[in-house]
């Protein structure tokens, strides 16, 4: 085959593949805006089982497990962090407790929180498959099953016709209820930043309603250092308002 008609066929291949569509996981992606790398948000949220009533807290998140979870007190605050290797408590600046044990609970919630945001399931080590329909969730018109090869654990995504993802279940371990299923729903969705973003979550534990969590304030993609998830000051506030 001479040089001419190689290029020939690379460029059609080229053109061939501009054109074909994108996997499900970019196209959500896409449908969001772009991806999202790193977050922080402030959160109202009702509670209803273990201690109920209206708590507020901080979620950080950063590509691609990386979680801090600070819940805002009348005596303060507590912290919870995940840097990709270890958990870390603090209550205000005060260390606690080091886990680096995998099945601290708070692996649990960063994998979770990574699924919610999508981008890791493009990481090696994720297969990724599309639902039946008897297997999608409520409200949901198109789904995947996520599955890591690290544990085989597995996640169940739902999208809605925009392609924007508005339910996500899986495992997870949440003291002192212990290890069940986590489901979360999406509403309430506003461009934020140039992504679209939902601002209310409705949370259930099992068949139990958990909690009902408003955003007040979402930053993506907000500069957000690794060692911010091993010390409770380095973690950014957000103030965006939508």
């Amino acid at each position: 085959m001479s040089r001419r008609v190689s290029a020939g066929v690379a460029l059609g291949l080229a053109l061939l593949g501009g054109c074909a569509p994108r996997p499900p996981v970019l196209r959500a992606i896409h449908a969001r805006g772009g991806p999202l790398h790193a977050v922080v948000r402030e959160v109202e949220a009702e509670v209803f089982v273990g201690a109920p009533g209206r708590w507020s807290w901080r979620t950080a998140f950063l590509y691609p497990d990386r979680y801090g979870w600070t819940i805002f007190t009348a005596a303060g605050a507590d912290h919870y962090l995940f840097d990709g290797a270890v958990t870390r408590t603090f209550v205000d600046s005060n260390p606690v407790s080091v886990d680096a044990t995998p099945d601290a609970p708070l692996r649990s919630h960063a994998r979770f929180t990574a699924v919610t945001y999508l981008d890791a399931l493009l990481l090696p080590g994720v297969q990724v498959t599309p639902l039946a329909g008897s297997d999608l969730p409520e409200g949901a018109v198109w789904g995947l099953a996520a599955v890591f090869a690290s544990d085989g654990a597995r996640y169940r995504l739902g999208f809605d016709p925009r392609d924007l993802l508005v339910h996500v279940e899986g495992p997870l371990g949440l003291p002192p209820l212990g290890a069940g299923t986590l489901s979360a729903r999406f509403a309430d969705f506003h461009r934020t930043n140039g992504l679209f973003l939902p601002y209310r979550t409705a949370y259930a534990f099992g068949a139990a309603p958990l909690a009902d969590e408003r955003a007040v304030a979402i930053c993506p993609n907000i500069r957000l250092a690794p060692e911010a998830l091993r010390m409770p000051a380095a973690i950014p506030s957000c103030g965006m308002r939508r």
